[in-house]
């Protein structure tokens, strides 16, 4: 991953998402929609983007992941576009509909695009940089879109993010090598692409293929309560500040640390750095639970988070170490689905945790599914079998 031709590209592609998380929000209620509805716009989005994940995936297999990109990014442009020059609910609508496809279409593409351009010694490496890059993106876009309110308005920055993706397209679009559509596995659109098909290749590795779904959901479910919970947290406790540094170092070690343990992966062995991760996380959390000063609530969440950071890079890498270049695109589909549900379920879940056992109870399920992970980990390092697919 260090040929400009794939940073620039990653870097925007992770600034535009960045950005259009922060912003959705604010331009849907400067427009004067309720928050019912911005709910629902919300839903609608995600969940179009849970069904394009394991599709998206496959079909990046066949025709390749660049081009599949590229096609996601003109959605991405007309969807931006439109949320600057108009104002209606219906274009509001249609455009949540358009961005849930565009994400659904490159998120598992640019996951086997990393993949692809790495081999057995550094896969880990890749995927540290590319968390990095993720990561630095998602921080620099609401400075950004701050900014660009303060000295304009609310939909302004989506012509700016309108135009990214259209030089996020172009420099994809210089990526691919062949103009011809390559079909790796026959037909470009068949059967086959439905998501009952890919319960063939869940069975093909059935104990690694749960262990990679489980872990998927886990951290997705940890990253989002602590983003939803925090918040809460401040508002209810006056202490908003507070909270909103808490998540800010909460997202450092995407930053700081990807390329480290990229390269712990990749000399000590995914094994390794999953147990120690995960019983990182569970310590530092229960720690971060207790605790009672800033100080020390910031240094368990930053030690939690990067655990959380090595069980996701351990799963992307043995994602990528199972499975041949045809069919990688479609289990990271798979993998998408499931922290895509995990994300759109989060809330749901924190409210009825919130509402039995508090939002304290929330930390405390949290940490009993990492140690349920653990258990799972030790059961399913025993039964996979990695090779160095390239």
């Amino acid at each position: 991953m260090r040929k400009l031709e794939h940073i620039i590209p990653i870097l925007l592609f992770s600034i535009i998402w960045g950005a259009v998380e922060f912003l959705l929000p604010v331009r849907f209620s400067d427009a004067g929609i309720s928050i019912e509805k911005i709910s629902i716009l919300f839903f609608i989005s995600s969940f179009v983007s849970i069904v394009m994940d394991i599709p998206s995936g496959k079909l990046s297999d066949r025709i390749g992941r660049e081009r599949l990109i590229v096609y996601s990014m003109s959605l991405s442009a007309i969807a931006l576009a439109s949320l600057y020059f108009f104002d209606s609910f219906a274009i509001f609508l249609a455009a949540s509909i358009l961005i849930g496809v565009a994400y659904g279409l490159n998120w598992s593409p640019i996951l086997a695009f990393v993949g692809d351009h790495s081999d057995g010694s550094n896969h880990g490496r890749a995927f540290g940089d590319f968390f990095t890059l993720t990561a630095l993106g998602e921080a620099l876009a609401p400075i950004l879109i701050a900014i660009l309110i303060i000295y304009s308005s609310s939909s302004f920055p989506f012509l700016i993010l309108a135009l990214i993706s259209m030089i996020c397209l172009f420099t994809f679009k210089h990526l691919i090598k062949d103009r011809r559509v390559k079909v790796f596995g026959g037909k470009i659109l068949d059967g086959s692409l439905s998501h009952l098909n890919s319960l063939k290749l869940i069975k093909k590795a059935l104990i690694p293929s749960i262990f990679l779904m489980a872990t998927g959901f886990f951290v997705a479910v940890f990253w989002q309560s602590v983003w939803f919970t925090q918040p809460l947290i401040g508002f209810y406790e006056k202490t908003l500040l507070d909270s909103a540094l808490i998540v800010a170092v909460f997202s450092l070690p995407m930053v700081l640390c990807s390329r480290f343990m990229g390269r712990m992966i990749d000399k000590a062995g995914e094994k390794k750095v999953f147990f120690f991760s995960a019983f990182g996380t569970i310590i530092s959390f229960f720690l971060f639970y207790l605790s009672q000063t800033l100080i020390f609530k910031l240094v368990f969440i930053f030690t939690a988070s990067l655990g959380v950071l090595g069980i996701w890079l351990v799963m992307d890498v043995i994602t990528v170490k199972l499975f041949p270049k045809n069919e990688r695109g479609e289990f990271f589909g798979i993998i998408e689905t499931v922290r895509d549900t995990a994300y759109a379920i989060t809330p749901l879940f924190i409210g009825f945790t919130y509402k039995i056992l508090g939002l304290n109870g929330i930390f405390a399920v949290n940490s009993i599914i990492a140690i349920l992970l653990v258990f799972l980990g030790v059961y399913s390092f025993g039964k996979i079998r990695l090779s160095a697919n390239i």
